[in-house]
């Protein structure tokens, strides 16, 4: 069945319509208070001008409100579910939550069977009653930019202190098959939804640029962004009390001198592929509808729907296109006890 987006353009006329007045009336609360209105209202008034989201489906408002659910709080140190810090990064999640709930709202989506299963994986983190992570932290607080930490199980935790030993995979194998979402991520395509709701308003639902011809879907053109296989060994930047049971580990190795142990890693990685290029940093989260592929090194740029995950990662890639099946490989640093602690789970 083929949908005609000027089909469904008519059936949101009416919350359209809705958010325009909205739009005004916070127009003339803002004259009356000096041009000024408190942030969330300021968020609200940007949306009511230009409500991208007013055409997706139910489905995917739905999916992107569990997203952000699951990404606006934590575990604190003394165990209690708590918000992230909501202000960083310009306050990008705050205002994305805050624009779901517009949309949710005129929908009327968030059922109790939708909110049930939004927060259905926060409180899983208590199943057993204390969370792993808070058994195996306790209140030990992270030293952020020094230390990263790597989740697994004990027995292979045991040969990182002693042996330095470490499993490099490829970024593809991340995709194959693994029932938890935490593991389970497509490392090498980044979606991407190029807002087009304007041109639709204009009686168009195609739009042309650089000789193709591309259908608006939702309000959108959709978009993927490939990126080449590339060797990749994550950790985080954080102690978080929510990875180890994402990750089904009971161990962790908290590495205390980072960019020494980048060197260490760089060092083994290259020896075995020397022509190829070393990169390290923390990934940047994007949003497939706010953002668009920027920089060459997308290997960085990962789907917010993970960003609670705190991720550091370095990468090792080829100078030029490769064309073979890449395969895990093992290094050694060498004895870790220098620069790193292991913690176990009771």
């Amino acid at each position: 069945m083929v949908v005609d987006e000027k089909d469904i353009l008519g059936r949101a006329f009416g919350p359209y319509q809705f958010f325009k007045q909205r739009e005004r009336e916070l127009a003339q609360e803002a004259k009356k208070n000096g041009n000024s209105l408190p942030r969330h209202q300021v968020w609200r008034r940007e949306y009511y001008n230009y409500p991208y989201l007013i055409l997706e489906t139910d489905e995917h408002i739905i999916e992107r409100f569990s997203d952000l659910i699951s990404n606006i709080v934590d575990i604190s140190t003394d165990c209690k579910i708590v918000p992230t810090p909501g202000m960083e990064n310009g306050a990008r999640f705050m205002r994305f939550f805050t624009e779901i709930i517009e949309e949710t709202n005129w929908r009327g989506a968030l059922m109790p069977d939708v909110i049930r299963k939004s927060t259905y994986p926060i409180g899983a983190y208590f199943r057993d009653g204390i969370p792993l992570g808070c058994r195996m932290f306790g209140d030990r607080r992270h030293i952020p930019g020094k230390w990263i930490v790597k989740y697994s199980k004990a027995v292979y935790v045991k040969d990182m202190l002693k042996f330095g030993r470490f499993r490099i995979s490829p970024a593809s194998e991340y995709s194959k098959g693994s029932y938890i979402k935490a593991i389970k991520d497509l490392e090498t395509a980044r979606p991407y939804k190029l807002k087009a709701l304007s041109d639709l308003l204009k009686g168009g639902d195609i739009v042309e640029a650089r000789g193709m011809t591309m259908k608006i879907q939702n309000g959108f053109i959709p978009m993927e962004f490939m990126v080449d296989d590339y060797f990749l060994f994550s950790s985080c930047k954080e102690i978080d009390r929510r990875m180890p049971t994402d990750f089904e580990a009971d161990a962790a190795l908290i590495v205390k001198n980072r960019s020494e142990f980048v060197k260490r890693l760089k060092r083994a990685m290259l020896e075995q592929f020397p022509t190829w290029q070393f990169l390290e940093g923390e990934v940047y989260y994007y949003d497939p509808y706010n953002d668009i592929p920027g920089g060459q090194n997308q290997e960085f740029w990962k789907h917010f729907s993970y960003s609670y995950q705190k991720e550091h990662r370095c990468v090792l890639r080829p100078r030029r296109q490769h064309f073979g099946e890449l395969a895990p490989f093992f290094v050694e640093l060498g004895p870790l006890g220098d620069i790193a602690e292991a913690i176990y789970a009771e």
